[in-house]
C-alpha cells in the first residue's frame, strides 16, 4: 500500500489545515480544536512548509512558560525541520519513519515539494488493519472454495 491510497481513503480527503508561522499560539489552539486535529502545518505565504506545530508542542511550551498562549507565536514552538513523505512511499516506510522518529504526523509533498496532504499515525494504523482484514477475508474464501 502507498501513501496515495491512504490519502484517497481519508474521510476528509487530503486537505491540510495550515497556519502562518507569525500567528499566535492562541489562534493555533483554536484551529486545532475547531478541526479536531492534532497538528498544523505552518506555511509561508508562498505555500512552502515552514514547520509543524502539534498539541504536544503547545503543552511543552506551556510547561516551560505559563503565559506562552498569550505571548508566543507559532514559529516559537513549531518544529522547523519537518520530515515529509511522498505519494509513492509505502506504508511500511511510513511506519518505520513514524515509529523510529516518534512522530504522529507526516506532511505529504509532491515532486516540487508542494504540500498536498498529511498522513497521521491513525491513518497508517487504519490502513494496516484494513489490509489485514482483506487478507483474512481472502484466506477464508480460499479455504471455503477448496472444500
Amino acid at each position: 500500500m502507498f501513501v496515495k491510497n491512504i490519502l484517497m481513503g481519508k474521510a476528509r480527503g487530503a486537505g491540510v489545515v495550515t497556519i502562518s508561522p507569525d500567528a499566535s499560539i492562541s489562534e493555533a489552539a483554536k484551529l486545532l480544536a475547531t478541526h479536531r486535529i492534532g497538528a498544523l502545518i505552518a506555511t509561508h505565504a508562498d505555500g512552502a512548509i515552514a514547520g509543524i506545530l502539534s498539541e504536544r508542542d503547545i503543552v511543552r511550551g506551556l510547561a516551560a512558560q505559563e503565559n506562552v498562549c498569550t505571548t508566543a507565536r507559532v514559529q516559537d514552538l513549531m518544529t522547523a525541520t519537518v520530515l515529509t513523505c511522498h505519494e509513492d512511499d509505502t506504508l511500511d516506510s511510513l511506519m518505520m519513519t513514524m515509529t523510529g522518529r516518534r512522530i504522529r504526523h507526516l506532511p505529504v509533498v509532491d515532486s516540487d515539494n508542494h504540500l498536498i496532504g498529511i498522513v497521521t499515525i491513525g491513518d497508517v494504523v487504519k490502513s494496516r488493519l484494513d489490509q489485514a482484514d482483506m487478507e483474512v477475508d481472502n484466506l477464508r474464501h480460499y479455504v471455503v472454495a477448496s472444500r
